[in-house]
């Protein structure tokens, strides 16, 4: 490499392919600040906002107002993002039970609307509440932007799984009523993406200030958390797939499936074309989310 004339060194360029907007709940497991943090790190797929959710099974409160709002917001600072960035009010409860479209369906609409030449992907970590309530809004919506989702069990069946109960009657709608392209994560494979307990300490301790409040974020689990030598990352895929590359990973192509409201699938009766992933290549995804941090935080550049 040869340095340029400030004393770093010139970057291989970069052409960015997508802008994204990641959705997801920032005040649950830290392993969604993580990866919001990666969002943020790439270069190929600006951020354009953050839309939060913070609804919970029942018998796991949230603090009032918008905890994930907050947490977003701290991360941002804290990892000096330049620019505006649209960040939602938290959504707390179900697609069933809104009266109007979440302050984060707005939000996707907004930059969905906006004059902009690189493609919309939605990245959703959660349950998929502020997607429907914007596809409920406005269906035009789906001609404009794809979801990235982590959710749902395997096929060919599915399954109860987290993110699909937390709001299945969202799920339901955006599989069974909207057209928006979706590519899908299901359980057993977002469950391969693991951090030993000593990387992510080794990762994020050598990386300063921002590396040890991210670390903080993971070092006092909640009481009914019992974390053993790994801790799951399973929030991070829609970064490679938004913002990396895929070809590493294994996908197919499969109708999107009709979805029940115990999490199971059906045939679809007008299906579309639903990308689903089968692998997802860890070593790419997190060898280059620790790398960047260096990059950015450990002297590699400014």
């Amino acid at each position: 490499m040869s340095a340029d004339p400030t004393g770093g060194y010139r970057r291989i360029p970069v052409t960015p392919r997508a802008r994204v907007i990641v959705d997801n709940d920032y005040a649950g497991d830290p392993d969604g600040l993580l990866a919001l943090a990666h969002h943020f790190l790439m270069d190929a797929a600006p951020v354009r906002a953050v839309t939060c959710t913070s609804i919970a099974m029942e018998g796991m409160p949230y603090p009032e107002g918008s905890p994930a709002r907050d947490s977003a917001n701290e991360l941002i600072r804290r990892l000096g993002v330049t620019g505006a960035v649209a960040v939602s009010d938290d959504v707390q409860v179900g697609f069933d039970e809104l009266d109007g479209p979440t302050d984060g369906a707005r939000v996707i609409l907004e930059e969905s609307r906006r004059d902009d030449p690189l493609p919309l992907v939605i990245a959703a970590g959660g349950p998929l509440t502020n997607v429907a309530s914007a596809l409920r809004e406005d269906p035009s919506l789906a001609d404009r932007a794809e979801v990235v989702w982590i959710g749902g069990g395997a096929y060919p069946g599915g399954a109860w799984e987290y993110n699909l109960m937390l709001d299945a009657a969202a799920a339901q709608f955006v599989f069974n009523e909207s057209r928006i392209p979706i590519s899908q994560v299901p359980q057993h494979v977002y469950r391969q993406c693991l951090l030993s307990i000593g990387e992510l300490e080794l990762g994020l301790h050598a990386v300063g200030e921002f590396g040890a409040w991210l670390y903080s974020c993971f070092d006092d689990p909640p009481e009914f958390a019992r974390i053993g030598a790994i801790w799951p990352m399973g929030d991070s895929p829609p970064v490679l797939i938004s913002a990396g590359a895929t070809e590493s990973s294994a996908a197919r192509v499969v109708d999107t499936p009709w979805i029940s409201a115990d999490g199971m699938y059906a045939q679809h009766p007008s299906p579309r074309p639903l990308t689903l992933f089968d692998t997802i290549d860890t070593r790419l995804l997190f060898g280059d989310f620790f790398a960047r941090l260096a990059l950015r935080f450990a002297g590699g550049r400014s």
